[in-house]
């Protein structure tokens, strides 16, 4: 039932970081009442995504966020270069060779991201931000949402938006099915000062257990994200006298020499990286997005563009329609939650996938990095096809698919051709099993994700 004493409004927001930033400020009509609420008083502790891929930076650009973070410090991406080793040259891969996409991305450190986007959400009117505020449940209307109930009472709108992270406080009151699994840690570490050997560009570093990103957040200073087992000793000491003797001496010397530095001062970050999935984002009067809906391993950078594009989908549903007339709202959630996850899918399979290649633990993922970094040394059009998937700008899962095949059809003449794995028979046929294996595996997810598609 509906409470007389609370405080009304068209939207509510929860969450005050990019998504929540990003997705109130859409709505913003100069009419409508929204109510942006975060738990956090202060600023959030725990390293946050800073890496914005250009379909992302589109919207950002469309909101009129991008300028001022520019002014704050942030750093345009050129695209990534990729190091296997220092006996083997890096693969550039440039966002310029994308055709019709923006040439760059964009990086910064979160806790500026987070305060440039609130003062310019503010700007806005009918947006109010109530910090420290943190929501304890939600008030329904029989199986409807119709508001939240915070310490300080409750909130009530016809639409409630979770904008709240992956460990969203709403996903859980509202009892939405997900499938979550604990991939492995990131150590997140300030590299002041840092020469990249390829200016401008994220870097992923190979060889260690797992990949090492390095990419620009302003005009000298770099991050370095360092992906680390989930069963090591989480102790800082134990982490960074890992980084020191298996990850240190697979940078280039400059960038080392930074690294060695902030371990040298104890200024590291760790946090888990989870892969988070879900199939439904709403429910009547209410709708996750962002991370609240799920997140991949943030090697791929992913996180942030697809709630960019979340704010962007549900905007356009929500900003032509009546608020008060339930079936409509309803009617553009369900829209939304079709959308969203026809851009989502094929982010979050090539998310994994790349994860697996980059980090090469058995015969199969072994084989299919020959034959990736085969396929983007082949030509720019190869670079651009994956980029386009990696980015954004293409989302179909049959896109996908095809550029996968393509790439274990290179990778199944480098196995017959023994320039991988064991060149023995034996050790040819596990390295085809394993091949056989991950391909059965993908075309499965695809082709759940083209009928999932096709009956919503």
């Amino acid at each position: 039932m509906e409470r007389q004493d609370a405080a009304r409004y068209d939207v509510i927001v929860v969450g005050g970081g990019l998504s929540g930033c990003a997705m109130a400020t859409a709505l913003a009509d100069g009419g409508r009442k929204i109510l942006v609420l975060e738990a956090r008083a202060g600023k959030n502790p725990r390293f946050n995504g800073e890496l914005i891929h250009p379909h992302g930076v589109d919207i950002l650009d469309e909101r009129g966020f991008l300028e001022p973070l520019h002014r704050a410090g942030g750093a345009d991406v050129r695209g990534f270069a990729v190091v296997q080793s220092g006996e083997k040259p890096t693969t550039l891969l440039p966002y310029d060779e994308i055709p019709g996409s923006r040439p760059f991305g964009f990086a910064i450190d979160h806790h500026s991201l987070v305060d440039t986007m609130r003062a310019k959400m503010l700007e806005k009117p009918g947006i109010e931000l109530r910090l420290g505020e943190r929501v304890v449940d939600l008030v329904r209307d029989q199986e409807r949402v119709i508001g939240v109930m915070t310490a300080k009472g409750p909130a009530l709108a016809p639409v409630v938006l979770a904008c709240d992270g992956r460990h969203s406080k709403i996903r859980a009151l509202i009892e939405m099915p997900e499938q979550a699994r604990l991939l492995s840690f990131t150590a997140a570490a300030l590299l002041e000062k840092c020469p990249l050997p390829n200016p401008g560009f994220g870097h992923i570093f190979l060889g260690a257990w797992g990949p090492i990103l390095v990419y620009p957040i302003g005009a000298a200073d770099a991050r370095t994200c360092i992906d680390l087992p989930s069963d090591m000793d989480k102790g800082k000491e134990a982490v960074i006298a890992r980084i020191r003797a298996d990850y240190a001496p697979h940078l280039p010397e400059g960038v080392r020499a930074t690294l060695v530095r902030a371990l040298d001062s104890g200024d590291i970050e760790v946090a888990a990286n989870y892969a988070i999935y879900t199939d439904e984002c709403t429910v009547p009067g209410a709708a996750l997005v962002g991370d609240s809906t799920g997140c991949s391993h943030p090697l791929t950078a992913t996180g942030m563009t697809i709630a960019l594009n979340d704010t962007r989908l549900l905007a356009r549903e929500l900003s032509a329609i009546d608020l008060r007339d339930r079936a409509q709202v309803d009617a553009a959630l369900g829209r939304y939650q079709v959308d969203r996850y026809r851009f989502v899918r094929a982010r979050e399979i090539l998310a994994d996938a790349l994860y697996e290649v980059f980090r090469g633990t058995d015969d199969g993922t072994r084989a299919i990095r020959e034959g990736i970094f085969q396929y983007w040394n082949a030509s720019s059009k190869s670079r651009a096809r994956s980029m386009a998937l990696l980015s954004g700008h293409e989302s179909r899962l049959p896109a996908f698919l095809r550029e996968y095949l393509t790439v274990v059809g290179k990778s199944t003449t480098s196995v017959l051709r023994g320039l991988v794995n064991e060149p023995t028979v034996s050790g040819r046929v596990r390295s085809l099993y394993g091949l056989g294996k991950k391909s059965w595996e993908k075309f499965g997810i695809v082709a759940k994700g083209v009928r999932e598609g096709s009956l919503r």
